[in-house]
């Protein structure tokens, strides 16, 4: 008898942690975010294997990046409702990155290899290849946390490759 209890009483715990999963709600709403978006832009490309819409303005020349090239880029970032949260338009170089670094969020590699010298396009990254579940912030000098891309937010770059270095074999 006590072991029938325990078994319902695991099934049912087991059945209340996975229907209360609050990620399911975000990873919805999300999603839900993502398509209101395509939808109203009138977006046509489909996504890739890893959600990520690439939709080319200019899709430029020459062979595919490769992961260990070397790039440089003019880009904005803003989240789907077009607040602008990053931007080195301003700047006086571009920024200038080895695609596949580590310290580079995945999404950017994960297109970038599919743009070739020239290529300027608008690149719609889901959370899981952007900042994923936890989302960005940086403390203030007085040790205060503050969020800039709150987690499971989907993030639209435009992204111009003006600068292609090969990687050098070895």
């Amino acid at each position: 008898m006590k072991k029938k209890f325990y078994s319902a009483a695991i099934t049912l715990l087991a059945i209340l942690v996975v229907s209360c999963n609050p990620a399911k709600k975000y990873e919805e709403e999300e999603k839900s975010l993502i398509e209101d978006f395509i939808a109203n832009n009138n977006i046509t490309v489909s996504p890739d294997a890893n959600g990520i819409y690439i939709i080319p303005e200019n899709p430029g020349t020459g062979d595919l990046i490769q992961v260990g090239d070397s790039v440089g880029v003019w880009y904005t970032g803003a989240f789907l409702s077009g607040k602008q949260f990053d931007s080195n338009l301003e700047a006086t170089t571009p920024y200038r990155f080895r695609v596949g670094s580590p310290y580079l969020i995945e999404g950017w590699s994960l297109a970038l290899v599919k743009m070739r010298l020239g290529t300027k396009a608008e690149v719609l990254l889901p959370s899981k290849v952007a900042y994923g579940t936890m989302g960005f912030g940086q403390y203030d000098m007085y040790g205060y946390y503050y969020t800039l891309i709150p987690g499971y937010t989907p993030l639209l770059f435009e992204i111009e490759v003006v600068e292609l270095v090969r990687k050098t074999k070895k």
